[in-house]
């Protein structure tokens, strides 16, 4: 899709948004705020620059600059995000994204975590975030995403990569390039964007399941899905993992893999339900808080079994999905 965009920030003082509209940008990255969950780092132009885009009618996503040293520090600055993202609802267009850089300094300073603690440090913000029902994503560096950020774990995670050039060369999924730092717009100077995929991040406070699989094949997790807009999976790569969460109560779910047997009960995303390389064969899943439709397809069958409810191990037609010895390519769950 390529659309053009700039991101803003409290640094570029007051944007006059009929000018990037004139000049032909299609969306715009707004800073939420900086660190730790404190209302003198809220960004001073944030609430000013959403208003100017929800009144024009500007497509706009919203990001926060971290100073995060731990995981102490990312779960304040997803509160941080969080309470700002209060103001405006859910009905935004790109996303929420954790600025994951050392752009002043202020982490060589203080001690650079370790590459694994960069890992845990986005991953805390945005499972936070994602479980909220927010579209979520790290923005860094491309030199950042290879390196200190290149991490499995990270994978389901958006990416907003930086790269100034005439081309982004980041290997994995990505939703937005930042191009340039000398977008000109009306003699000022921004921060330029392209946004190549769409980003569902118009979220509702209807029930939502958000969840992922394990592809044995591509061996990574797979994007998220919500609900049943989509399924995930891939037709002929087997299952081997899934991490699930909801914006409303708990969910508990399990999975059986071939030759094997039922592996413990999930919580949410405490941890995932699976053993990588391993293909499952049977799932269940249950809410606290709504009751659950899911079915699964069978790669050799090449086909959908019925939908099923419940939590059984015992009971093949209603209680869990999935026939014995059967390897399962791709779920669907709903709210039933």
């Amino acid at each position: 899709m390529n659309k053009k965009g700039i991101d803003v920030s409290s640094n570029n003082g007051v944007v006059n948004f009929d000018d990037v509209l004139a000049s032909g940008y299609e969306f715009v990255i707004i800073r939420c705020g900086y660190g730790n969950d404190e209302v003198s780092q809220d960004d001073k132009q944030y609430k000013n620059n959403v208003d100017k885009c929800e009144k024009l009618g500007i497509p706009y996503g919203i990001y926060l600059y971290s100073y995060a040293l731990n995981t102490n520090d990312a779960l304040s600055e997803a509160r941080h995000a969080l309470r700002l993202l209060k103001q405006v609802g859910k009905n935004f267009k790109y996303g929420v994204w954790f600025d994951m850089e050392d752009g002043d300094g202020y982490k060589a300073k203080n001690g650079m975590p370790s590459d694994s603690v960069l890992v845990d440090i986005c991953y805390t913000f945005c499972d936070m975030l994602e479980s909220q029902g927010y579209h979520t994503g790290i923005y860094a560096s491309l030199s950042w995403l290879n390196n200190q950020l290149n991490s499995d774990r990270l994978d389901r995670f958006d990416k907003w990569v930086a790269q100034w050039g005439d081309k982004c060369t980041y290997k994995k999924d990505y939703s937005i390039w930042q191009n340039t730092n000398n977008a000109k717009i009306n003699g000022k100077r921004f921060d330029g964007d392209i946004a190549n995929k769409l980003i569902d991040s118009d979220r509702t406070d209807d029930y939502m399941i958000t969840y992922q699989v394990w592809d044995d094949i591509k061996n990574k997790w797979l994007p998220n899905v919500v609900n049943d807009s989509d399924y995930a999976g891939i037709f002929n790569h087997d299952i081997c993992c899934i991490y699930a969460s909801s914006n409303s109560g708990d969910l508990f779910y399990r999975v059986h893999y071939k030759g094997g047997k039922w592996l413990p009960e999930v919580k949410n995303r405490s941890d995932y339900a699976g053993i990588y390389n391993k293909p499952i064969d049977g799932f269940m899943i249950k809410s606290t808080s709504k009751k659950l439709k899911y079915r699964v397809h069978l790669r050799k069958r090449k086909r959908w079994l019925p939908w099923v409810s419940g939590y059984k191990t015992d009971d093949a037609t209603n209680g869990y999905a999935g026939i014995l010895n059967q390897e399962i390519d791709a779920i669907q769950i709903k709210e039933s």
